[in-house]
C-alpha cells in the first residue's frame, strides 16, 4: 500500500487483567478498538445481542461503535488492548474479523503483548513510532493465528492438530487424559498422538505442561495467590511435582522466580 507510511496505529492501553471476584463491565458504545484474549477463567461478552461464554483461547475484537459488555466470573484473567488510529481502521476493513474466535495461546504472541504493553506504559500518552509498529505487528500476528488455524480444511492432518492443539491450549488446566482429547478431535488415540507429535515435534503431555507452566508464570508474576494455590489452579495436583517440572524447565525454583521479578518489578526504568 503507497500510503501505508501515513498511516498510524496508536496502543491507549494494553495490559493483562486479573479479576479475583466475579464482576460486571458495564454496557457501553466503544470510540476505539478493543482486543481481549481470554488465557484462564472464563467470562460472558455481549456478542450480537446475545451473552456468549468466552473460555481460554478465546478473542475478541471489537470495533468503534460496537457495544461491549462483559460479566466476568471468579479468577477471570485476559489480555487486552484498546487501540486506535488510521492504520487500525484500514487492517480491520481488509480483515473483517468476527467478534469473537478461537486462536492458540501462542508464546510469540504473548511475549509481543507484554512488548508492547511496556513501551506504551513507558511513552505514556506520547506514542511513538515503535509503538506503532509493534501494535502493527501484533495485529498481523493476530491475523496469522486466526487464518492458520480457521483456514485449512477440517479433514487435513494440520487442522487436527491445531484442534488439539487448542483444545489442551483451552483445557490444560484440567485433568486431561489421552482418551479425552482424542475423543475431541475424532481420531484414535494413536493417531492422535502422531499426528501431534508430527506437527509440532513434542508430545501431548509435554506441551500439556508447557501451557500449565506458562499459565503458573503469569499468575506467580502477576497475582498474589500462594505457590500451592498456583499450583493447583494450573492443573498439577502435586507441588512437588509442579516444582521439579518448573526448575527444570525454567532453571529457577517458583519461589526463586517470583523473587526475582519482584525484583525486577522494583528496579527504575532506564
Amino acid at each position: 500500500m503507497s500510503n501505508d507510511q501515513q498511516l498510524r496505529a496508536d496502543p491507549l492501553y494494553v495490559g493483562m487483567a486479573h479479576h479475583k471476584r466475579r464482576s460486571r463491565h458495564p454496557c457501553q458504545q466503544l470510540d476505539t478498538y478493543v482486543i481481549r484474549l481470554q488465557t484462564s477463567g472464563s467470562c460472558e461478552a455481549l456478542i450480537d445481542g446475545v451473552f456468549t461464554e468466552i473460555v481460554p483461547g478465546d478473542l475478541l475484537l471489537f470495533r468503534p461503535g460496537d457495544p461491549y459488555e462483559l460479566i466476568l466470573s471468579d479468577n477471570s484473567i485476559d489480555y487486552y488492548a484498546i487501540c486506535t488510529g488510521s492504520w487500525m481502521d484500514w487492517w480491520w476493513e481488509r480483515f473483517s474479523p468476527p467478534k469473537k474466535t478461537a486462536v492458540p495461546l501462542d508464546d510469540e504472541l504473548l511475549s509481543l503483548w507484554s512488548r508492547l504493553e511496556r513501551e506504551t506504559l513507558r511513552s505514556g500518552s506520547a506514542p511513538g513510532e515503535l509503538n506503532d509498529y509493534l501494535l502493527r505487528a501484533f495485529c498481523l500476528s493476530l491475523q496469522r493465528l486466526y487464518e492458520t488455524a480457521g483456514t485449512e480444511k477440517a479433514s487435513t492432518p494440520a487442522y487436527v492438530a491445531y484442534s488439539i492443539k487448542r483444545f489442551i491450549d483451552q483445557h490444560a488446566a484440567e485433568a486431561l487424559t489421552l482418551e479425552q482429547i482424542a475423543r475431541h478431535a475424532g481420531v484414535s488415540v494413536s493417531r492422535t498422538v502422531s499426528l501431534f507429535k508430527r506437527c509440532f515435534n513434542q508430545s501431548i503431555m509435554s506441551y500439556a505442561i508447557e501451557v500449565r507452566l506458562a499459565t503458573a508464570c503469569e499468575r506467580i508474576r502477576h497475582t498474589s495467590m500462594s505457590l500451592d494455590a498456583v499450583a493447583a489452579s494450573c492443573g498439577f495436583n502435586s507441588y512437588t511435582y509442579f516444582h521439579r517440572q518448573f526448575r527444570m524447565r525454567y532453571g529457577l525454583s517458583p519461589r526463586q522466580y517470583r523473587e526475582e521479578q519482584q525484583r525486577r518489578a522494583s528496579l527504575p526504568n532506564t
